[in-house]
């Protein structure tokens, strides 16, 4: 049986698809580990299709949607994926590398959630929906990427202007992106994700320096 990795971020702009794309490298490189990778949502694919639709807003806005119901359109995504490829890896003795699992329904749908009470049943259910009943394995690591949430927008605003890309539902929506940032630091904790500060004072720290933090860690688990 093989390792689950799991890069997630505080909210967008924080660095974690780039995280992501530096660690799999590096791991290719050790040429210790076969890795195998996976960025959720599976975009471009059946089972990632209904994912694609409500992030574009064709099921309506995040408040008339139960978060309940997205993370069905999420947890199909997440549970297809593995069954039809990536447990074979992970029964082979793989290192599984994903950008994004159920780590992001815990964060983003459960933001939708205004009391707090309701909010953490939301949280145990989706844990033991997507654990135990779909029979997904629980991360052996999370890395969470933080930064504060006005320094990741500048950074995430600068990339939509130079790469021209669209927001999605969550993106358009600045409230619900703040209280995603918010509730993110409370989900790590519940779970003790291996937390990694990525800004210093009020800037980003380097690419370079961040990359050696999360490979530090990840190394360290897998031996």
């Amino acid at each position: 049986m093989g390792k689950l990795i799991v890069i997630e971020g505080s909210c967008d702009g924080v660095g974690k698809s780039t995280q992501y794309k530096l660690l799999i490298d590096r791991l290719m490189q050790d040429k210790e580990f076969t890795i195998t990778t996976h960025h959720f949502p599976s975009y471009g694919t059946y089972q990632g299709r209904p994912v694609e639709e409500y992030l574009r807003g064709n099921y309506g806005k995040i408040s008339e949607l139960s978060p309940y119901f997205v993370n069905s359109l999420y947890a199909q995504d997440r549970a297809i994926t593995w069954i039809t490829g990536l447990k074979e890896e992970y029964d082979r003795g793989n290192i599984i590398v994903l950008d994004r699992y159920t780590t992001s329904s815990l964060i983003y749908q459960s933001s939708a959630i205004e009391d707090e009470n309701e909010r953490k049943k939301f949280i145990n259910y989706v844990s033991d929906y997507e654990y135990h009943k779909l029979g997904l394995p629980e991360p052996d690591m999370v890395i969470f990427l933080h930064a504060p949430f006005e320094i990741a927008q500048m950074l995430k605003n600068k990339r939509l202007n130079n790469d021209g890309v669209k927001n999605d539902i969550h993106e358009k929506d600045y409230y619900f992106m703040k209280k995603v940032s918010d509730i993110s630091i409370d989900i790590a904790k519940m779970f003790n994700w291996d937390f990694i500060e990525c800004s210093k004072g009020n800037k980003m720290r380097s690419q370079e320096e961040i990359h050696e933090d999360v490979y530090k860690l990840v190394k360290k688990k897998i031996g």
